[in-house]
């Protein structure tokens, strides 16, 4: 091994120092030089020969949304917008400018694309969780989700199963909208009086929300505020009814502390 003081380097130190170390340097440029030469070389060579062109474009759904038949067309739709990149390069493809064009629909909460090589292009979505559909007053079925957006329009046969809003209301005023979707969010997803047994949504400027089951059509109004206390209330009604073999019309929690029920008349006669 040579050791060399700071300024003792000449051209002739510099040559031995070469001579001495040759396999080494060669080795070195080999390594750092002529390798990775080649490999960007045939890297190029196979992307202008077509081997990186995307032949499949892989559409997944990150997010549980248990409506196939709703989301089978929102799918397709993205399909549609991603198939001009179908044939251009995984090498050359800009991620960010795709996503850009294409992630502008309404039903999409969130967006990512990803490269799988050599030909796959995925791309990850998570869908805008529908809460009700609002019928208009044309006939239209239009989703609405958390914040109250509305979605474009479907139809029934796709639609997601969700509560009905009704009323034309609903279409003058996002406000009332969004909070119909705040009294159907304290209402439990699950029991006798949940969002599983409302058919439909309502509003009254009076006496504010009132939804129709889908068990019997009962009417059960529910007002503005306490809705999750006034939920389990319905609940152990409905569950007392039904203990008794009663038919109740009208419901009304719309209370402070009693929750009072309008039978109907073959109920009454028993």
């Amino acid at each position: 091994m040579i050791h060399y003081k700071a300024g003792e380097i000449t051209l002739y130190n510099l040559e031995i120092m070469i001579r001495r170390n040759w396999k080494f340097i060669f080795r070195l440029f080999v390594g750092c030089v002529l390798l990775p030469s080649a490999v960007v070389a045939a890297i190029y060579s196979l992307n202008q020969a077509g081997f990186f062109n995307i032949d499949h474009i892989d559409i997944v759904v990150e997010n549980s949304v248990d409506q196939p038949q709703y989301l089978q067309p929102l799918v397709a739709e993205l399909d549609k917008a991603l198939e001009p990149y179908r044939g251009m390069s995984l090498w050359n493809i800009q991620l960010s400018e795709v996503i850009k064009k294409v992630g502008n629909f309404k039903w999409l909460e969130d967006i990512s694309l990803s490269r799988s090589w050599p030909t796959r292009l995925k791309a990850s979505v998570k869908v805008k969780e529908v809460k009700l559909l609002m019928v208009t007053r044309g006939g239209q079925f239009i989703p609405v989700v958390s914040d109250g957006t509305l979605l474009s329009p479907v139809e029934l046969r796709r639609a997601p199963d969700v509560a009905l809003l009704q009323g034309e209301i609903f279409e003058k005023k996002p406000d009332i909208r969004k909070k119909a979707i705040e009294v159907l969010e304290e209402i439990p997803k699950h029991g006798t009086f949940s969002q599983k047994t409302i058919s439909e949504v309502h509003y009254d400027d009076k006496e504010g929300f009132w939804m129709t089951l889908i068990y019997d059509g009962v009417r059960v109004k529910m007002g503005h505020e306490q809705v999750a206390l006034k939920s389990v209330r319905v609940g152990q009604v409905i569950e007392y009814m039904d203990a008794h073999n009663y038919s109740a019309k009208v419901i009304d929690a719309n209370l402070s502390k009693k929750v009072l029920v309008r039978l109907k008349e073959s109920s009454i006669s028993q």
